[in-house]
């Protein structure tokens, strides 16, 4: 019971609920899940004979209602494909939370919660007020789930938020103690572009401090690649392929041509780029940090970015679960 468990000392777990992944870390442990979450269908009952099912998505449980998660979870029921930043205090957000909640903690666990979110949001207070309050609301205290029929129980006693991009440059600037990780931190200018699904954040940084003139975003994320390539196609179905890289120049086999899908790709990162160019025109950056599953659509492309910022571009080994890594070493630093 998490009442007998309330004088362990808390965990610090940094969570980054994405449009496209969800992403969790606790000290060395991460964990990354597609964010597709379907509504169950009615029961199958014996319809399937004579037939293998398809492979069962992880069901999550609790009192705001009942899910599929995750890979395969559109097998199962009706896919939300909600792209509204409301999502991020939905239910279908607050089960994607506790599937990785399930894969990094124990049961009874006391946590300390890091939650980053994107820019665009933060930047409308009047939209961001009331999902960060109905956030908090949603977090604290006791948590009671079933996680494919079993019951896992944990309890929130803190929760600090930080935009996601903040998250990249404490990955890079910030030991495992969430100290300075090495001199240059301290004083150099660097800007961070945080390619996710929905959005393109992006952030300067100055020694730790932002510069404001240099923080923004737009909805230009891998989202609008999907729509250029394959218009017309569910979000989910389309990402699903690209990540089979069904879509990627090197396919073998491919429902779109590769001429098609380049076209795409260099009118896609022309946005971005446009993007980066009207919120850090003029700015002379010491360096970029790539991060995002954007990151490794760009790939080879990434002197795009070189020349259009006259700065090194550095992208991590891991950028889908940079934020969440960088977001956990922020939480040791932070007052809670």
């Amino acid at each position: 019971m998490i009442a007998k468990e309330a004088e362990m000392e808390p965990v610090v777990v940094a969570v980054d609920i994405g449009f496209g992944n969800a992403k969790g870390v606790v000290g060395e442990g991460s964990v990354i899940i597609p964010s597709v979450v379907a509504v169950p269908g009615g029961p199958l009952g014996l319809a399937g004979m004579g037939m293998k099912s398809a492979r069962r998505a992880l069901r999550i449980t609790f009192e705001r209602g009942d899910f599929f998660v995750g890979s395969g979870a559109g097998s199962w029921g009706r896919v939300v494909e909600n792209m509204d930043f409301s999502r991020l205090a939905s239910p279908e957000a607050e089960a994607l939370l506790y599937a990785v909640m399930a894969r990094l903690v124990g049961e009874g666990a006391v946590v300390r919660l890091v939650v980053g979110l994107p820019v665009p949001l933060l930047q409308d207070e009047v939209v961001a007020r009331p999902v960060m309050d109905a956030l908090r609301v949603h977090l604290m205290g006791e948590h009671r789930v079933e996680v494919d029929g079993k019951p896992f129980t944990f309890q929130v006693v803190g929760v600090r938020a930080a935009a996601q991009p903040v998250g990249a440059w404490a990955e890079w600037a910030l030991d495992g103690a969430g100290r300075w990780a090495h001199g240059v931190a301290r004083s150099a200018l660097v800007g961070v572009v945080d390619i996710g699904f929905n959005t393109v954040d992006l952030y300067g940084i100055r020694g730790g401090r932002l510069e404001p003139r240099l923080a923004g975003g737009e909805k230009v994320g891998v989202r609008r690649l999907l729509e250029l390539a394959a218009p017309g196609v569910p979000y989910h179905q389309a990402d699903e392929r690209l990540r089979a890289a069904q879509y990627g120049p090197r396919a073998a086999h491919t429902g779109l041509r590769a001429a098609q899908y380049g076209n795409a790709c260099a009118t896609w990162l022309s946005e971005v780029v446009g993007a980066g160019e009207r919120i850090w025109g003029g700015a002379r950056l010491d360096m970029i940090l790539l991060v995002g599953g954007g990151a490794l659509l760009i790939g080879e492309h990434v002197e795009v970015l070189r020349r259009a910022f006259r700065a090194e571009v550095l992208v991590p080994a891991d950028p889908v679960a940079a934020n969440a890594r960088g977001l956990w070493k922020w939480g040791q630093a932070v007052r809670w």
